[in-house]
């Protein structure tokens, strides 16, 4: 599970070049990929990560990535254009902005000297035609919300399409793409990462956590590390679970939905520095020393969880 989450972390980190994140950073295809991995190599690995999503959906893990609507729309296979202008709003606002304005102009577009024409910036500016000889049709007062429509649909749709295409065939190599249509957009979000808002609810969590090594819910160390979790920030208590389950966000249906359980294990020690809580993650276990206060465990948790170093740190 760790492999899956790392990969699909570096897959998805914007500086690799296979996804650009909106002004809210929500991923989608970065449609300059091709350029950047070569079209074949790009395609397999939009195909690639497209299984390994599935794979993770199917396995009921939670992933970090959060990605666009116009992005989930292609998930589903039955992409919707009612949303183009908002979905355009959300990854180029100035393009969008501008569209605005020429859908309100109230004089006559012919003066703003526009084509059928688009400019893309793949590593250098190069001008696409929407419709055949774009570049010889002028916008005017009568074709202009034909220009506004096709101007959002290549830049939300078409620039994407072969990367999305690519990464849907490896989604539905796994996950039965009917399966996806039972949810819309925002529904399959939380299925994909969670609960957007990240927040957890800590009473959930320890109603459904799950004690072993001799560890139970009336042991003192286990009443005191509930006492900390309650205590520390949301930040806190995002890494303390990306620390134990890797993923900072909790399961889309709480705790009780969580395979295998939140489960805190006894790790018995002599003296307070003989070691540091650690985690196995395939597992989401927490193996939590036993510590001789409360004071003491919470350093040596908030230390832990923010090394970053997870079933590695010991």
């Amino acid at each position: 599970k760790e492999f899956w989450t790392d990969l699909l972390a570096l897959a998805f980190d914007p500086n690799y070049a296979l996804f650009k994140v909106t002004e809210d950073a929500l991923m989608y295809p970065n449609p300059s990929s091709k350029f950047v991995h070569g079209g074949d190599v790009s395609m397999k690995l939009f195909e690639f990560l497209g299984r390994i999503l599935g794979k993770a959906l199917y396995e009921g893990i939670t992933i970090q990535p959060q990605f666009a609507h116009l992005f989930l729309s292609f998930l589903k296979g039955d992409h919707s254009y009612l949303h183009l202008l908002t979905d355009l709003s959300t990854i180029d606002t100035q393009l969008y902005n501008n569209l605005m304005f020429l859908k309100t102009y109230e004089g006559d577009a012919a003066d703003l000297c526009l084509t059928f024409t688009v400019a893309n910036d793949d590593f250098g500016v190069s001008e696409q035609n929407l419709i055949p000889n774009g570049a010889d049709i002028e916008v005017t007062n009568g074709n202009k919300r034909r220009y506004i429509y096709l101007v959002a649909k290549h830049h939300v749709c078409d620039r994407i399409k072969e990367q999305a295409d690519a990464f849907c065939r490896g989604l539905w190599e796994v996950i039965d793409r009917s399966w996806l249509r039972l949810f819309n957009e925002p529904e399959l979000q939380v299925l994909i990462s969670g609960a957007s808002d990240g927040k957890i609810d800590v009473s959930d969590m320890k109603a459904n956590s799950k004690y072993t090594g001799g560890y139970s819910q009336l042991d003192r160390n286990v009443i005191r590390f509930w006492s900390v979790v309650s205590s520390l920030t949301p930040k806190q208590q995002a890494d303390l679970l990306r620390f134990v389950t890797s993923c900072e966000r909790p399961p889309p249906l709480g705790f009780a939905s969580m395979s295998p359980p939140f489960t805190i294990q006894r790790v018995g020690i002599m003296r307070d520095g003989d070691k540091l809580p650690s985690a196995s993650t395939c597992f989401n276990t927490l193996k939590l020393p036993t510590y001789s206060s409360e004071k003491v465990l919470k350093e040596r948790l908030i230390y832990a969880i923010e090394s970053k170093s997870g079933f590695e740190l010991t």
